[in-house]
Formats: C-alpha cells, structure tokens, sequence
C-alpha cells in the first residue's frame, strides 16, 4: 500500500511548512482581512488513502519532487490519489478533515474527490491535493469544482493556491478563493500575494456568481516571471473573469499547485466540495 507517510522527507516537510507559514500569514492578513489566527492550531495528517498505487501489482518509482512538471498532465480520480503520488505528488487533511473518491457526483467517468474540512473544529480547516517540482514557463491549470451549498464566508474559502521556493522553504503566490456577494452569492476572487512590494493585494475579476449544486470549471493561467512580464488570467465556464498581466506572477524555480479545500469562518461550518477532471495543460 503506497502512502505518504512512507516517504517522509520533502513532502512531508512541504505540507507541515505549508500550514505554519499560511496559518501565521492567514492571521497576519486574510483575504478579506478577517481575524482567523484562532483557527490555525495544528498540523496535518499525511495520507492518500487505501489505493494501492502499482501498475501490474509492480511499485511504481516516484520521481524526485524537483523535476519538472510534464504537460500536459491531468487526473479524473479514476486511480484514487495515485495520479498525485506516483509523480511525487501528495494529498494531506487535518485530523477533523478528510478526502476521498466518491461516485456521486462526478463530472466524468466513475470517481471524483471530495474534500471536507469543518471550521467548527480548528484541526479541521483544511485538506488539499498537491502537484510540485519546477512548474511549466506558461501553462493552464483547471478544476471542475462542485460546491452543494451556499455558505456564508466571513473569512477565507480558498480553492485552488500556488506557491514556490524551494522543497524546504516555500511562500506564497496565487489564491482563488470564494467570497460572498452582498446577496449571499458566492463568486471566485483572487489574491496576488507577490504585488505591492509583498504586501499583498486583492484582484476582484468580473464574476458572475458560481452556480450551487452544479459542475464549474475554474482554469487559471500563469505565466512565470521573476520581473514585471508575467500575466495571469481567471477563467471561469470559459468565460474570461480577470487578465493581469506586465506583472511579477513568480519569482521562485520550484513551486507548489494546491486542489482542494481551506476554509476558516464559514456558516454553516462544515463544508464539503467535490473536484474533478484537474488538468495542467499549455491549451485553454
């Protein structure tokens, strides 16, 4: 049985960084610059379920997390988590957390993963599927997102988030998060956490509300740049939400794409969404 905890190292080290240094910033400054420092107490449990990650009952060779990240590249969860771990890839949850593969619903085939964190409990906050090693120069990165009920955020609902730096140091790049319309609606938003000098700033694309209780696709392009030519652009259903561009999009070599689901003040507090049909590609 092919789990995480069997290869401790960087992975291990990348997930444990990943929460110390988001929990201090997420208290630091949220998105919606709500108080959550409360919340972040603990670390989290490494696992990828009970699939068996082999090809003809073989081990598969996991390659070093630092190699380059090969496109185009996606999973619908018809392997489990395999499809993460056999590229050196992880999935991790906090102990009140947790994902699996469901049956229903999916976008495609027979699986898709769900991902339930509660933030009632605040060793439940979180629970991600990671992708890392050097990320493509320019490239789409996609979900089918599937959100059942409306919530109210009065802090941070994040979805999809990069990071770079190296396998043992990382810091933040890019959020898509959720927000709440004044009506109640939920609509994707973006943090750029490299813009004014580091300090963080909120991009506010044109976004129609997601729809509840149905599939959506979020597709995020990132073009890399350590200077001001880098561009990133917010799509949702294919529709064009927010292009950004003449701007410093990533300033590391290796990095860190996150799918899943972190949430710190939500109402009702538990929450469960499901994901499908992720993909890396140089194609919209």
């Amino acid at each position: 049985m092919h789990r995480v905890d069997d290869h401790p190292s960087s992975r291990a080290k990348s997930a444990n960084s990943f929460t110390r240094s988001w929990r201090a910033r997420v208290a630091a400054r949220s998105l919606l610059l709500a108080a959550t420092s409360v919340l972040f107490a603990c670390q989290p449990k490494l696992t990828v379920g009970e699939w068996e990650c082999s090809e003809n009952g073989a081990p598969v060779g996991v390659p070093p997390n630092t190699d380059p990240i090969a496109v185009p590249w996606s999973t619908s969860f018809e392997n489990g988590f395999c499809d993460y771990t056999q590229l050196a890839g992880f999935c991790f949850a906090d102990p009140a957390a947790s994902y699996r593969t469901v049956a229903s619903p999916v976008h495609s085939g027979q699986f898709a993963a769900a991902f339930s964190v509660t933030t009632a409990d605040s060793t439940g906050t979180q629970t991600r599927c990671v992708r890392q090693g050097a990320l493509p120069p320019a490239a789409y990165y996609g979900a089918w997102y599937y959100v059942p009920a409306r919530a109210t955020n009065s802090a941070f609902w994040n979805l999809l988030h990069f990071q770079g730096g190296d396998p043992s140091v990382q810091h933040y790049l890019w959020d898509v998060s959720l927000v709440n319309t004044p009506n109640g609606d939920l609509q994707l938003t973006v943090y750029d956490f490299l813009a004014n000098n580091g300090l963080g700033m909120v991009r506010k694309p044109n976004a129609p509300p997601i729809p509840i209780a149905a599939w959506f696709h979020i597709q995020f392009y990132l073009k890399r740049a350590a200077d001001a030519t880098g561009e990133i652009v917010l799509y949702q259903d294919g529709q064009r939400l927010l292009d950004v561009s003449g701007v410093i999009t990533d300033d590391s070599t290796w990095g860190q794409w996150y799918v899943g689901n972190i949430a710190t003040g939500l109402m009702p507090p538990d929450s469960t969404v499901y994901v499908d049909d992720v993909t890396i590609d140089t194609k919209l």
